[in-house]
């Protein structure tokens, strides 16, 4: 009976050796490094593969006695992890013992396991850090490229679209010139009024393509890439064209997404495509009766976008003019010179997205922008 009972024991405790084991060759063989602590931070066990993010041993962190000693000061609240159960995606810059910082994502997550009340899962994400800065600068330099690119297209179409002006200018002054030389002081004010009204037209019209490429040269330099809420990005807009919307009797309607992710881009440039858009949108909705004009703008997400819709109750848009909208000079506006949605288009894809007319049967038009989202969603 003794004897049995000694096997049985001896060959439970040699189970548990061996499942000691395998867990320890188990998390020596992985990238991340873990540990187990009390919820005063004293480690309770540390992983033999500490040396591959940190570069100190097992024997010289546990002689640092505390986590708090590796990790830093602060890493979470005891309380807020307790109520939770677990603290996830904490971003820390450690110094290894070579001297090297390095970037350390850290879920941390309560437990019961011989005494430790808190497991840490460290993660180095430094080279990912790398790759993300690097994307970033070439998303710089595809936005530098893609401003080249457009600047190079519009310096094409320049030659067309502000020559004709001017020699239309010149025409008219020196017939302007031939009317006072030949009448002298037969000469009546009439004879000139017809000949300077065109000349102030076709003035207004050259300066209204420069502006335009001066906004689209000036103001896109560089983009300042910041964490954007596009809901807010909306809001903003909405706010600068309240007043006109009310006096022109257009209705806009937000439908925003309750939890939006963020998205990296750059605020003035965003906040220029959206304010064409629901321009355009409203431009659209003039000819209608005052009850039915109105503009419907939308966020949602789905996989790794984050989409605005903007759609307008107007008269539509031909196939025709749909494959050539955002070509730089294409206007379906009297006044209008053709530059907003090529800009519009050169600012969404220097972020990485897209921007299209979308076709749909019956009046009315919706634009749809899509950028890459980043990070978690926001509350709106």
């Amino acid at each position: 009976m003794t004897n049995a009972t000694d096997g049985g024991r001896t060959s439970a405790y040699g189970a548990l050796r061996e499942s000691e084991e395998l867990h320890r060759a188990t998390l020596g063989n992985i990238s991340d490094a873990v540990f187990l602590t009390d919820d005063a931070g004293t480690y309770v066990f540390i992983c033999p593969n500490v040396d591959v993010i940190f570069g100190y041993d097992p024997d010289e962190v546990q002689t640092m006695l505390k986590i708090s000693r590796l990790l830093g000061e602060g890493l979470f609240d005891l309380a807020e992890l307790k109520a939770n159960g677990e603290i996830r995606n904490v971003e820390r810059e450690i110094t290894t013992k070579s001297g090297e910082q390095r970037t350390v994502l850290i879920h941390v997550k309560c437990v019961a396991i011989r005494g430790a009340t808190v497991l840490y899962t460290c993660r180095d994400i430094t080279e990912l850090k790398h790759a993300e800065r690097d994307l970033s600068a070439a998303r710089l330099e595809l936005a530098h490229a893609s401003r080249l690119a457009l600047v190079s297209q519009l310096m094409a179409s320049i030659v067309h679209e502000i020559v004709q002006p001017l020699t239309a200018i010149q025409t008219n002054s020196e017939v302007a010139l031939h009317i006072v030389n030949s009448r002298g002081k037969n000469l009546r004010h009439e004879d000139l009024c017809e000949i300077l009204s065109d000349i102030s037209d076709l003035s207004d019209g050259v300066t209204r393509i420069v502006s335009q490429l001066r906004g689209l040269i000036g103001k896109h330099k560089s983009l300042d890439l910041r964490t954007i809420d596009m809901n807010r990005a909306v809001r903003d807009v909405m706010r600068l064209i309240h007043t006109d919307a009310l006096r022109r009797g257009v209705t806009i309607h937000a439908d925003l997404a309750t939890s939006l992710p963020t998205v990296r881009a750059d605020r003035i440039s965003l906040h220029q495509v959206i304010l064409n858009l629901i321009v355009n949108a409203m431009d659209a909705t003039d000819h209608n009766p005052m009850k039915e004009r109105l503009v419907i703008v939308r966020t949602r997400s789905s996989d790794d976008i984050v989409e605005l819709e903007v759609s307008d109750t107007g008269s539509g848009i031909s196939a025709d003019h749909r494959t050539k909208l955002f070509e730089v000079f294409f206007t379906t506006k009297t006044e209008g010179v053709g530059l907003g949605l090529a800009i519009a288009r050169s600012i969404a894809e220097a972020h990485g997205g897209r921007i299209w007319a979308e076709e749909r049967s019956g009046p009315g038009a919706t634009f749809r922008l899509t950028l890459p989202l980043q990070h978690e969603p926001v509350a709106t």
